[in-house]
């Protein structure tokens, strides 16, 4: 029986194991024949005396001394492995919970970082877009049924029916001007366009300008008999307004002509469809900002477009006995010149709207937005109709 206090193999040999080394103690340089010649002379650093290095010590080991002190502990491991590749494995898909995938797969989004919309989203929106569409109709039909019928019944009726245009588009114009700050005088205003309109039936176009500047005098001695804050900006605005908006009252004339239920649906059929043929090139062949500061969504070539499609709608119209009396050559005239000033005027609208920071003037008209909104084209295109109708000789 060896005594305990014998030195055992492994510490007679001098022999450590890795994890049983103490960091603390200095590693020991040893000095291996073989490299001690590489290092002196560089040109013999292929030839290595192997056997110097093998028997640098006195002692070798054994194959089993070996195993013992250093890898006793995976033994077993080749034998694992191989027992584990002869066995069949079933496989088996794995769940993972990952955050904001609720059925736990993995998907599209989740790997590319793009969210996407889900079935019920794009149904929801599917469905909004097709009320919305139907509202938009339904009230277009309702506008177009109430302008149509006091259109063809004439006198009072169609002048009522402008005069109430006018006043709901003023009213929109300064409630909106109220939003950001402005204080107009909306009483004033909706006076000068109810007396512009009353004036244009009974007088004819020299009323409108009378009751304009009647307006606009009125209003300047309110502000500087009855001082208030911000008195310039608010009387300009006012002033703004009205003769804006009671542009629309040269209609009341175009309509007492010898054939108004002819001329006022041409021009306004000739209004919309170069807004429709404007919006569809604009969006299929548009390339150049016609006013990019203005409204960027309009295009040097939905303008062209328009023109086009408005100067064919008035060559066909004018074969139809409703308009023949019009001619060919005043037809195309007249759609260029709606072409021009119609865009204008949505153009005119869309700097006030940017320049006090809004998208529409109201919401009178569901699907539509606000009634100068949808007027804001005839503001200068009427007027300019009223003159060259007047200079054909047809009024």
């Amino acid at each position: 029986m060896a005594d305990s206090n014998t030195p055992g193999k492994d510490e007679q040999r001098g022999f450590d194991r890795p994890w049983e080394r103490d960091d603390t103690e200095e590693a020991e340089v040893v000095s291996l024949p073989g490299l001690e010649a590489q290092e002196e002379d560089p040109e013999e650093s292929d030839e290595i005396d192997w056997s110097a290095i093998r028997g640098h010590r006195d002692d070798d080991y054994t194959s089993e001394e070996y195993i013992a002190a250093t890898t006793q502990e995976y033994q077993g491991l080749a034998e694992e492995v191989s027992r584990a590749a002869e066995e069949e494995w079933q496989q088996q898909a794995v769940a993972a919970t990952l955050p904001g995938v609720g059925s736990g797969l993995v998907g599209f989004e989740d790997v590319s970082g793009t969210r996407t919309e889900s079935e019920e989203s794009f149904e929801a929106y599917e469905q909004a877009a097709s009320s919305d569409l139907t509202m938009r109709m339904a009230s277009a039909m309702v506008i177009f049924g109430v302008f149509l019928g006091s259109l063809l019944l004439g006198g009072w009726w169609f002048t009522a029916f402008v005069i109430i245009l006018m006043i709901v588009s003023v009213g929109e114009l300064y409630a909106t001007l109220r939003t950001k700050g402005l204080r107009p005088l909306a009483l004033f205003g909706i006076i000068g366009v109810v007396l512009m309109g009353v004036g244009a039936h009974n007088t004819g176009v020299a009323a409108l300008g009378g009751w304009a500047a009647l307006v606009t005098v009125l209003t300047i001695l309110f502000y500087t008999l009855a001082p208030r804050r911000n008195a310039i900006e608010n009387a300009s605005v006012t002033i703004l307004g009205m003769a804006w908006v009671g542009l629309l009252a040269f209609a009341i004339p175009v309509a007492q002509g010898p054939r108004p239920v002819a001329y006022i649906v041409f021009v306004v059929l000739i209004v919309a469809l170069n807004d429709i043929g404007a919006y569809f090139v604009g969006r299929s062949l548009g390339r150049r900002r016609l006013a990019p500061e203005v409204s960027p969504n309009k295009t040097v070539e939905g303008f062209v477009g328009g023109l086009i499609v408005g100067a064919i709608a008035a060559s066909v119209m004018v074969t139809f006995p409703a308009w023949e009396t019009i001619g060919l050559a005043n037809g195309l005239v007249a759609a260029a010149v709606i072409g021009v000033f119609s865009p204008l005027g949505d153009l005119v609208e869309s700097m006030v709207k940017r320049s006090i920071g809004v998208k529409d003037m109201g919401s009178v008209l569901p699907g539509h937005g606000g009634m100068l909104d949808r007027i804001d084209g005839f503001l200068f295109a009427v007027p300019a109709i009223y003159f060259l109708f007047r200079a054909f000789g047809l009024l």
